[in-house]
């Protein structure tokens, strides 16, 4: 190219920058020829990652100070990240107490009249009958420990209107929360580079997983139009409802009738070129069985594919029942293939409802999840989970639960709660027609028949008619049975009642009655699902009706 014909393209390019910026100052004015310049420097080698860098610095900064301000966690020229863990053994309920007390002091009080956001109560006779109603209708731990259900009430209450929706306003509750997600971490293998949110239950942690992996693959491969997960059929029904939120495909590998665990041949077979995650359970719900996490973990490392682990049922519990001896199946950060895991604080943490945990290997997964909207007039707003007003009472009774019970009494209260499920399972494999379904490998299992003969859906009954309430399940008819702190000392109650209501059946003296088991019953022979959806959709409407 000579001279003239490269000056006359200079010319060229020059003049259709100069028409595009004046047509940007047109329509956004000198804001919009900003903003345009800065997404174009950004296309330029190294500047991206200087604008980084500039943006890093200046938030950890001020990070920095937020945390020295409320009693401070590092210096300024300690880079490395605290790490804490659940205590060997549990923390005194006075030495709590008296951390609770001096984590107040440090919070700007509602009531002074000093706060014009966040906080909307009245310090009057209607608090008060609102901790009441608290303490009537929460449900106890299980622990059989006053005590340390007391300890949740009172740090419920000291918090109970103080709002996580801005990290700044209430320090006590940012410390409480992080601390609450190292110490969840560590206890999954995690190392110091964890990171994490607090949610309001497992389907909220679940949610948050799905939707970072979708703006995840939105950023890395914007190619990809309609993303997909690959999942167990017995994955949690969470799932399929942030698949229906966010837009994506579940696409389901059936499992055995024998151990209930997925094909892997055909798990790996159903990885595609839109596959975004793949999703496992630890354990699943439906029958108690660890999916096989190591060998689809594998293949994500094999794909260079994230993997989500759904530990909400079991994340507190397998930990423990693993460093009791019981075989356990790896599934937490051990693995190099898991990327993400969700655990629920509120199930074997024995914390109140809701309190869930999704943790995440890095940080730069994590930024996915994170919501940010720059332009509204009340100010910046960003929101690290689904919910804006996060109560701070759950928060605090959570960290308040790990602290308090400890890791000597989480590996007790497994211990005793394994034998109850051992001395449970034995017992019903015993019971001519039942059998435990698949190999369980913590404190749940499913009881299904071990005779066609045998209509499971009519045990249910049976047992229901002796005061037991029994939770149905379908693909194939059985009971699922979780064991908690409150089982202990009903087992052999469980195993007669049991014993007579299958032989009952087998008689043909108990049939299933109208009800929840003819429901069951009847729906599951309809071959058309989405009419058995507008079955469940009419139900829901209707029952929820003053």
């Amino acid at each position: 190219m000579d001279c003239c014909s490269f000056a006359l393209v200079e010319h060229i390019v020059f003049t259709v920058v100069i028409a595009g910026l004046v047509g940007v100052w047109l329509n956004d004015g000198w804001h919009g020829v900003a903003r345009s310049m800065v997404v174009f420097l950004k296309t330029v080698p190294g500047v991206q990652q200087l604008i980084n860098f500039a943006v890093k610095s200046e938030v950890d900064s001020f990070v920095q100070q937020l945390r020295e301000e409320g009693g401070g966690a590092k210096t300024k020229t300690d880079k490395i990240r605290t790490v804490v863990t659940i205590p060997e053994k549990g923390i005194p309920i006075d030495e709590l107490r008296k951390e609770m007390e001096v984590a107040k002091k440090r919070e700007v009080r509602s009531h002074d009249g000093k706060i014009f956001a966040l906080v909307y109560t009245m310090d009057d006779d209607n608090f008060k009958i609102q901790e009441e109603a608290f303490d009537h209708f929460t449900e106890k731990s299980g622990l059989k420990d006053v005590d340390h259900d007391t300890l949740l009430q009172e740090f419920h209450h000291a918090f109970m209107h103080e709002n996580a929706l801005n990290p700044m306003f209430f320090p006590s509750l940012r410390r409480f929360e992080t601390e609450i997600i190292s110490m969840t971490a560590e206890m999954l293998n995690g190392d110091a580079d964890v990171v994490g949110s607090l949610t309001s239950g497992g389907t909220e942690s679940i949610l948050m997983a799905v939707k970072t992996y979708r703006d995840r693959a939105r950023k890395l491969y914007p190619h990809i139009k309609h993303p997909e997960m690959v999942a167990p059929i017995t994955i949690h029904p969470a799932f399929e409802k942030a698949a229906h939120y966010f837009d994506l495909t579940i696409k389901h590998i059936p499992v055995d009738n024998v151990q209930f665990r997925p094909n892997l041949a055909e798990y790996e077979k159903a990885i595609n070129n839109n596959t975004i995650v793949l999703l496992a359970s630890a354990p699943q719900y439906c029958h108690g069985v660890v999916d096989p996490i190591e060998e689809i973990a594998a293949m994500a490392t094999k794909r260079g594919l994230p993997m989500h682990v759904d530990a909400c049922f079991g994340g507190f519990m397998l930990p423990w029942v693993e460093k009791l001896g019981y075989p356990v199946p790896k599934f937490d950060f051990r693995l190099p293939g898991v990327t993400s895991i969700s655990a629920d604080v509120h199930k074997y943490g024995y914390a109140a409802k809701g309190a869930s945990v999704v943790v995440y290997r890095n940080e730069e997964i994590r930024k996915h999840q994170i919501f940010a909207y720059a332009d509204w007039p009340g100010g910046l707003f960003g929101s690290p989970s689904m919910a804006g007003t996060r109560p701070g009472g759950h928060i605090a009774g959570s960290w308040a639960a790990l602290k308090h019970i400890g890791q000597d009494g989480y590996l007790a209260k497994a211990k005793e709660l394994m034998e109850i499920t051992e001395k449970m399972k034995k017992g019903i494999n015993q019971i001519p027609g039942l059998r435990i379904l698949g190999n369980p490998s913590m404190t749940c299992f499913a009881i299904g028949a071990s005779q066609s003969s045998v209509d499971m859906l009519a045990v249910a009954d049976g047992m229901e008619e002796k005061g037991w309430k029994m939770e149905r399940q379908q693909f194939p008819a059985s009971l699922h049975c979780s064991v908690l702190p409150q089982h202990i000392g009903v087992a052999d109650q469980l195993l007669a009642d049991l014993k007579d209501s299958a032989d009952r059946v087998m008689r043909g003296e108990l049939k299933s009655k109208p009800g929840a088991s003819a429901m069951y019953g009847m729906l599951a022979k309809i071959p058309d699902k989405a009419l058995v959806n507008d079955v469940i959709v009419e139900f829901f409407s209707e029952i929820y009706k003053n």
